[in-house]
């Protein structure tokens, strides 16, 4: 009775520390999003490009969506066999702020039925992890609008249905990199139709013509007719007529011998004419939802970085004179800290996140400055059935030609079922290098409209957008996005002209398809001025850091800023096509083929000459992904490469190798070779190896290390330089939720 007694008191007091613990997060994030209302500045945005991640459900499955800052290209992916996933994306939207980079690791909302995991970026070779705590079967896809990807794994402790689960992999196996059988497709799409027609039942029904969406984008099953049939009956009972209309007709095109054809003739016959009020159905009683309480989740990591350089130089004169010399000297001396937090309530009709990140960069160095980067803070709420949303603070820009950052709010509200319409407006988020002032401050407003999956596998919006400084306009755009999504081929564009200088500032197109093979091809074409068009790039050719005194001198006047703005707003064109194929369970090869180019910058009328572009630059590439190849549980990638430049070749190889080993112990080892030979008989060589070491202590806390040599040799008939760069970094991330 008294050990009973002791381990009560035991687990009361573990339970006063959590809710202590608790009570004085939130307390903390209440009192800096006071503050920060309050008009307390933190200067400075860290580049970063995980915005957040949701977890929905979809029948048996879990539906893990990683959201991006940026737009995204999605290459390939590869698992280790304890878990782990590695996603390969491109990153489409050039920022010069990217230099800041920082390391980025972040915990998805508390939920119950997805099993738990963390992401990470950069990882192997610059890919997204995803480290789930145990090995689970999973499929990934691009998400629908180009800035998102998405996981699916079977649900914790599922309802129970009339179809068997899916097939989990074998212990101490990783997920095979080959084609779904039949049989799975099979499964899944029985999960699906069951799903939809529990949704239907308690009048869920957005859930259920999603559900049914994903089943008729599967290969053709033995669900395909019904749920054909369902998805017309769902959309008339959710009054969309029209669209229930066109649903009943393609099944009468698709089976026209089917038994019930009769029955789909007569609700087709009997859909009420447009105009018409859709008819009454039977009320039925809804699930009610459980208000949850306010929950508080995220990370603090921190980071220590030390570089040491030691460069030996030799040169001869044109006199045959030769001069040495020896440099050694710290290079790099700081402490970065980040700080992630959300804080999130759901009610039956809300959604409310409010959100905050933070880097500080302490810098140890002589004469160096401290920075500290607020990335992130904003409320946002939506309604549940998404009929409204809206955002204020400092947030990202996602779509309708909103700068990458910005202090502002986002507004936006859906007139019906297929069309939506937004508004933005704000103040950029723009710093230079140390954190000084750049001038004078802009602002913006926009609107766009968006058009949402009409027909079902298109979606899109068109935007408008004026930015001014100074009571100047700064840039006036119109553009329009378009996406087209299938699970095995995906598609998006997107188009902008500026109305002020009457050029076109960005196109793109980018395409991904997946065989019945499971062989990837993705295509990307790139056009786009960068910087971006706008008046305020004139400045870099002034004299002066404001529009209006840059008017105020003799002979300018705003036909000839916007000229120098033009010339100093180089364009860059880029085309990639490459593919990935599985050659076994255990090997993916593939390979790359770009071709990419930068204009030069014309001349100003402050007299700035122009300069020359890059030319084309060709570079083929050949990658290998292979899990299981060296040792029991690794991962390798292997990359090969040849650059073809105007005034110089190059290639370059780089082998990077993950092993987990004792469970919680993870080391990545990285080798990078470079050589290089230029059109003026310069040889340049580079030889990085690099050692990471990762120990995850428990599931909230990670301990990290790495250590390289950067060792770089550059000759030619009359220098011979030798640098040699040493670097370490340590460091943990704590996670809580």
């Amino acid at each position: 009775m008294d050990s009973l007694i002791k381990i009560m008191e035991r687990r009361l007091k573990v339970r006063n520390f959590v809710r202590i613990k608790r009570n004085f997060i939130r307390s903390v994030l209440l009192l800096i999003i006071t503050l920060l209302s309050f008009g307390v500045t933190i200067s400075q945005a860290n580049a970063h490009v995980i915005d957040r991640i949701e977890i929905n459900r979809a029948g048996n499955e879990a539906e893990i969506q990683i959201m991006f800052d940026v737009r995204i290209q999605y290459l390939r992916e590869a698992s280790l066999n304890n878990g782990e996933i590695h996603i390969f994306l491109n990153l489409l939207e050039a920022d010069p702020d990217r230099d800041h980079l920082v390391p980025e690791a972040m915990e998805p909302p508390p939920t119950d039925f997805a099993p738990h995991f963390s992401v990470a970026y950069p990882a192997l070779d610059s890919s997204l992890a995803i480290r789930f705590d145990k090995v689970v079967s999973y499929r990934v896809s691009p998400g629908k609008d180009g800035r998102s990807i998405s996981i699916f794994t079977p649900v914790l402790n599922p309802e129970p249905r009339s179809a068997a689960a899916p097939p989990q992999p074998e212990a101490g196996g990783a997920p095979e990199m080959v084609q779904r059988t039949q049989e799975d497709i099979e499964v899944e799409a029985k999960q699906f139709i069951d799903t939809a027609r529990d949704a239907i039942q308690h009048a869920q029904l957005e859930t259920a013509i999603e559900t049914l969406n994903r089943l008729l984008l599967l290969p053709p099953n033995q669900q395909s007719q019904s749920a054909q049939e369902l998805i017309g009956e769902a959309r008339e009972k959710n009054g969309e007529i029209a669209k229930a209309r066109a649903e009943y007709e393609l099944y009468l095109e698709l089976y026209p011998n089917a038994a019930d054809i009769k029955q789909v003739k007569e609700r087709l016959a009997h859909l009420p004419v447009a105009g018409a009020k859709p008819a009454q159905t039977e009320p039925v009683t809804r699930q009610k939802f459980v208000e949850e309480k306010m929950t508080v989740y995220g990370g603090i990591s921190q980071y220590y970085y030390k570089g040491v350089s030691h460069t030996d130089t030799f040169s001869i004169a044109s006199d045959l004179t030769t001069t040495s010399a020896s440099l050694t000297g710290t290079d790099q001396s700081q402490l970065l800290s980040i700080l992630d937090l959300t804080a999130r309530k759901r009610t039956d009709t809300t959604d409310t996140r409010i959100v905050l990140r933070d880097n500080y960069n302490a810098n140890f160095l002589p004469r160096q400055l401290s920075q500290n980067r607020l990335t992130d803070v904003y409320v946002e709420q939506s309604a549940r059935d998404r009929s409204y949303l809206y955002r204020l603070g400092r947030q990202t820009g996602s779509a309708g030609g909103a700068p990458g950052r910005f202090d502002g709010a986002v507004v936006g509200y859906s007139l019906n079922s297929a069309w939506r319409i937004n508004g933005v407006i704000g103040t950029p988020v723009e710093f230079v290098s140390g954190g000084g002032s750049v001038g004078e401050s802009k602002t913006f407003a926009g609107v766009s409209v968006d058009l949402t999956r009409l027909p079902e596998q298109w979606s899109g919006n068109s935007y408008f957008i004026q930015q001014r400084v100074g009571g100047f306009v700064d840039r006036q755009a119109i553009g329009v996005e378009t996406h087209y999504f299938e699970m095995q081929r995906n598609y998006m564009g997107l188009f902008e002209y500026d109305t002020i200088f009457k050029k076109v500032n960005l196109g793109m197109f980018q395409g991904n398809w997946t065989t019945e093979t499971s062989t990837n091809y993705n295509l990307l074409l790139d056009h786009r001025r960068s910087p971006p068009l706008q008046l305020t790039n004139a400045l870099m050719g002034q004299p002066v850091q404001t529009i209006a005194a840059a008017l105020s001198q003799p002979g300018v006047s705003l036909s000839t800023l916007r000229a120098d703005s033009i010339a100093l707003s180089p364009i860059s064109n880029l085309f990639a096509i490459g593919m990935n194929r599985p050659y076994s369970p255990r090997l993916r090869l593939g390979g790359d083929f770009h071709i990419n180019n930068t204009s030069g910058t014309g001349a100003t009328s402050t007299g700035q000459p122009a300069s020359q572009g890059s030319g084309n630059i060709y570079t083929y590439s050949f990658n290998a992904l292979g899990n299981n190849l060296l040792f029991e549980n690794d991962l390798g990638v292997l990359n090969a490469a040849y650059i073809s430049a105007k005034t110089y070749k190059g290639q370059s190889l780089a082998f990077t190798q993950v092993e987990t080993f004792r469970q919680n112990w993870r080391v990545d080892m990285l080798l990078q070779l470079y050589n290089q030979n230029d059109n003026f008989g310069t040889h340049q060589t580079q030889i990085r190896p690099s050692l990471k070491l990762n120990y995850r202590l428990n599931n909230s806390v990670n301990l990290e290390g790495e250590g390289g040599i950067e060792a770089i040799h550059t000759s030619s008939a009359t220098q011979n330089d030798k640098t040699r760069r040493t670097y370490f970094y340590v460091g943990y991330r704590w996670d809580f939720q």
